[in-house]
């Protein structure tokens, strides 16, 4: 191949450091992503993503949705390798920085459960007064703020008779969770939810007595589990 009127002073003498940028600049948010799943499937931070996006809203992302994936540029460079040696060059391979000495946006996504709320734990998982009580209920004031305890996808916001004013996540791997007797609910349907965002307001709404959150985690096919088994140790 022939490269003919090539500006000399556009010429480099050493590889880019970086890799070419995306084939696409845009890409949709698609039904069974998360923002974890969305960022690694496309290579790109959180950082950036909100650099390119101006005013996106990291907890108001829907099904859908098209977003900026590379920065935006006003021309195309011409780029020539000059090969090292027989057979052409390759670009080179960028050297990882030690987890512990990465920035928080390159870091990997926790994919693990958290804790989704701070109270009193009042109310195990298993037999209660006759019958199974499907999860945990952690007690606090009314409006104290409860939060997804994982990545997932808003699958149901609203009432729900016993439960009362319920938020249900959908996540990755088929399981789901529920954050029941809410006073408010902060989140709709569609909605895509990073770990630890606000969801809902702690209330004493549905079969309840008193302010209190009441989470369960369902495997794939709707059985319940112990959250416990999920859930990090809690500091004393």
């Amino acid at each position: 191949m022939t490269l003919s009127s090539l500006n000399r002073s556009s010429e480099r003498e050493t590889l880019p450091m970086i890799a070419p940028p995306p084939v696409s600049a845009t890409a949709k948010i698609k039904t069974g992503d998360s923002l974890a799943s969305f960022l690694k499937r496309h290579g790109v931070t959180q950082q950036q993503l909100l650099s390119w996006n101006p005013g996106l809203q990291l907890t108001a992302l829907t099904i859908g949705q098209e977003l900026q994936i590379a920065e935006a540029s006003s021309g195309q460079s011409l780029l020539a390798v000059r090969p090292l040696r027989s057979g052409g060059a390759a670009w080179p391979d960028r050297p990882l920085l030690p987890p512990a000495d990465q920035p928080d946006s390159l870091k990997p996504p926790i994919v693990g459960y958290q804790w989704p709320t701070k109270g009193v734990f009042t109310s195990g998982y298993g037999w209660r007064w006759g019958r199974m009580h499907k999860g945990i209920d952690i007690a606090n004031n009314t409006g104290t703020p409860v939060v997804a305890a994982r990545d997932g996808i808003v699958s149901f916001s609203g009432w729900r008779g016993a439960y009362g004013y319920l938020v249900e996540i959908a996540h990755s791997d088929g399981e789901f969770t529920r954050y029941a007797h809410n006073s408010r609910l902060l989140v709709k349907k569609g909605q895509i939810v990073p770990r630890g965002s606000r969801i809902s307001l702690m209330g004493s709404t549905g079969r309840s007595t008193g302010p209190h959150l009441h989470f369960e985690i369902r495997r794939a096919g709707g059985a319940a589990l112990n959250p416990l088994v999920k859930l990090p140790a809690r500091k004393a």
